[in-house]
């Protein structure tokens, strides 16, 4: 697009030259290049204090709410967010091929980061990058879309209506449901409501997919048990899975090198979506036995005397008895770092001590606690636990505590920042 094309678009006003042409639209100025329209967004600092930066880093023009030195090329208007919004809804409203929109309580990421493995041998494809999908983040990868076959949005929420908001933007011809399970409770206080929530995805959705416990409903192709694609057999070792399905009148099997049973429906959903787009199922499972899983989900790091576990992108009841299966399946001593579980309301004190007495049940010697809420783990562990409040005390006790030959998880939410507990350990080991 030209400056020209965009101020139409945004109703904005430019100032300088009409016929800068534009390839990317970047809210961080320092994720900005050449080509790039900056938008400078407020929040809790005002991105109108970055827009030198930006230029500095290559940026060809800048949105506006401010008078600038006119010698920055820039489209003033009255609000930058909504600008972006009328971009991001032009991009949409301008594209042909068919969009596939992804919620749910866990597997969002790794459902969309298979399906662009899977979909990526027959078509082109795009997809929000790393975990955007809030609002922000919806906007941001519809602004940036580009001319393919196929685009995947992962849609997140936290509060009522978040879903169905961003659903009217992205409107998917596909929606999937991966999974309900406790998480985000604060907000929605019953699982009921988040199930709504979730499934209010699918209203105007030509194909509708989710989970078979979920739902019967006349119209939607589910997964899992009784569905049109469910697991017949998954076995489980360190470092993979295996896996018998049945779908439709067809079986097929094969391996994917990712642990534990988080994996089983994303392999599900991509049999399904790559049946509807006349994929053969030979071609699909060729291409999952090559997937590796996202950054910071369920990652396997082999050190010289140790193992680590790493899938500390994000946490809930049902992500974090999944990570703890997968440490439940080395030979070796086991060590859980767990951080908390946030989000999770009223019902956080009961829910954290269920994963303190599901660590005893799978056999895990020992568990070091992090956060406010874990103090629940320990309430309810048997074995060796150590719970801390303070980060430094934290970090501290990792460096001197004897990891040597042992298999170690690390597993929080995003809040609890456990990249920084990894970074510690592989200090030591490497």
């Amino acid at each position: 697009m030209t400056l020209k094309e965009i101020a139409e678009i945004t109703n904005g006003k430019i100032i300088g030259n009409k016929n800068i042409q534009i390839k990317h639209f970047e809210f961080d100025s320092r994720k900005v290049k050449r080509n790039t329209l900056f938008i400078p967004l407020k929040g809790k600092r005002d991105g109108h204090d970055f827009i030198e930066d930006a230029f500095k880093n290559g940026a060809a023009a800048t949105l506006t709410e401010k008078t600038l030195n006119p010698n920055y090329p820039s489209i003033y208007v009255k609000d930058t967010m909504e600008a972006f919004k009328k971009i991001a809804l032009f991009n949409r409203k301008n594209f042909k091929g068919k969009v596939i929109g992804i919620t749910g309580s866990v597997g969002k990421t790794t459902t969309k980061e298979l399906l662009s493995h899977v979909l990526s041998q027959k078509f082109t494809v795009h997809s929000n990058i790393q975990s955007y999908n809030n609002l922000l983040g919806v906007i941001h990868t519809l602004a940036n879309l580009k001319t393919c076959d196929i685009y995947i949005q992962e849609i997140g929420t936290n509060s009522p209506g978040e879903v169905k908001s961003l659903t009217e933007l992205v409107k998917p011809n596909i929606g999937i449901v991966t999974a309900v399970e406790p998480g985000h409770l604060e907000g929605f206080k019953t699982i009921e409501n988040l199930i709504r929530e979730k499934f209010s995805l699918l209203e105007n959705t030509e194909i509708k997919i989710a989970p078979s416990n979920l739902t019967r409903e006349i119209g939607i192709l589910t997964f899992g048990k009784g569905g049109i694609a469910e697991i017949l057999d998954a076995n489980f070792s360190p470092e993979e899975t295996t896996f018998t399905v049945k779908i439709g009148n067809t079986t097929v099997s094969g391996k994917v090198k990712v642990p534990g049973k988080g994996i089983l429906n994303a392999i599900l959903i991509t049999l399904i979506i790559g049946n509807i787009l006349k994929i053969p199922y030979d071609d699909i499972i060729r291409k999952i036995e090559t997937f590796k899983p996202p950054k910071w989900r369920m990652e396997i790091l082999n050190l010289k005397e140790i193992t680590i576990i790493k899938d500390y992108y994000n946490a809930n009841p049902a992500s974090m008895k999944n990570a703890i299966d997968v440490l439940s399946l080395y030979q070796n001593p086991k060590v859980a770092i767990l951080g908390e579980m946030l989000e999770l309301g009223n019902h956080s004190e009961k829910l954290h001590e269920e994963i303190g007495k599901y660590l005893s049940e799978k056999g895990i010697e020992e568990a070091i606690f992090f956060g406010k809420n874990s103090i629940f783990y320990l309430s309810n562990f048997s074995g060796r636990g150590y719970h801390f409040n303070n980060r430094k005390k934290f970090i501290d006790f990792l460096k001197k505590f004897n990891f040597k030959g042992k298999a170690v998880l690390i597993k929080g939410s995003r809040g609890n920042r456990l990249e920084d507990a990894e970074s510690t350990i592989r200090e030591r080991f490497q």
